[in-house]
């Protein structure tokens, strides 16, 4: 049985590698976050953070609406994209910007401390398709364990106030995901945060932790080097810096390593080049020639997520 699912994870990394452009693209539009969260790493980054400029921003907007409109397109790679909801330009602006564009899958993640009314409803009227809003507990002091610096009674307050307001204002987007990442600390809480928020009208996503390239434990990462398949996220995805880098995928946070620079060269020469060659790499499964972050990541096993909606 297990060598069937290798075999199948294997071949849906080969299926559903991007031929061309990316399927994904997430943009460090600020690269700041206002929690210290313990299953995550931004507390110890190295690289300068900062927020995207304009310019930049649009370069890739414009790129990706003028190749493909369906890409989805998360606007943060690595920060707390609220914290620019009273900055020139607004994240609302950048959303309404990439909408404009004729941009059909506009996504966000964020911890929701930072919400406000004022904030809930141009989050809608931007256009903005979905927002995933990480709350990874259902008790009050498990999450203050894991998302440390937030408020759990401030984030459950603001949600039903976004899914509320949404619906007032007669608008079917952003559609409201709220996501739990299982862990040894909160995995007994699951089937009940799955029934509240379900009865809330929110869907669900339930995701395994992730090592961030190994710069944390994460005891569930079990297979190893033998079992490898192709990463659903090297496959797919483009992350890019609030500086214009391109790193190898979603895990990278410090860009250790770069494939490209966004100021100089096209997502399509960057997507095509370098990182052409890591998903050939992947492909043809030697791993061991890959850049060391992707090499001894174990984190391709955690690519993937269970959903539950809302609908029945």
């Amino acid at each position: 049985m297990k060598e069937k699912i290798l075999e199948e994870q294997r071949a849906k990394g080969r299926l559903d590698a991007a031929v061309g452009f990316p399927k994904v693209v997430l943009i460090d539009t600020v690269s700041y976050c206002n929690l210290k969260c313990s299953m995550c790493v931004h507390r110890t980054m190295t690289r300068k953070r900062g927020v995207m400029p304009w310019g930049l921003f649009t370069k890739i907007i414009d790129e990706i609406a003028e190749t493909d409109p369906t890409v989805r397109v998360w606007m943060v790679f690595f920060g707390e994209a609220l914290i620019l909801k009273r900055t020139t330009p607004s994240i609302f602006e950048m959303i309404a910007y990439a909408k404009a564009k004729g941009l059909t899958d506009v996504v966000l993640n964020s911890n929701m401390n930072l919400l406000d009314e004022a904030s809930a409803r141009k989050l809608v009227a931007s256009g903005l398709d979905a927002v995933y809003i990480g709350i990874d507990a259902f008790r009050p002091e498990t999450y203050a364990k894991l998302r440390v610096g937030g408020s759990y009674e401030r984030v459950v307050k603001q949600t039903k106030r976004l899914i509320k307001i949404r619906d007032e204002m007669g608008s079917l987007k952003p559609e409201v995901f709220v996501q739990f990442v299982e862990m040894d600390i909160n995995r007994d809480e699951k089937e009940e945060f799955i029934s509240y928020w379900g009865s809330c009208g929110a869907n669900v996503k339930i995701r395994p932790k992730v090592s961030w390239g190994g710069m944390i434990e994460a005891p569930n990462l079990v297979l190893g080097r033998e079992d490898r398949w192709p990463c659903y996220w090297a496959m797919r995805t483009m992350s890019i810096t609030d500086r214009g880098l391109a790193v190898t995928c979603a895990v990278d946070l410090d860009a250790r390593y770069v494939a490209g620079d966004v100021n100089k060269s096209t997502i399509s020469e960057i997507w095509n080049g370098p990182l052409k060659d890591l998903r050939r790499l992947h492909l043809e499964g030697r791993y061991e020639e890959l850049p060391g972050i992707c090499r001894d990541c174990r984190d391709w096993q955690s690519a993937r997520a269970d959903y539950y909606s809302q609908n029945p």
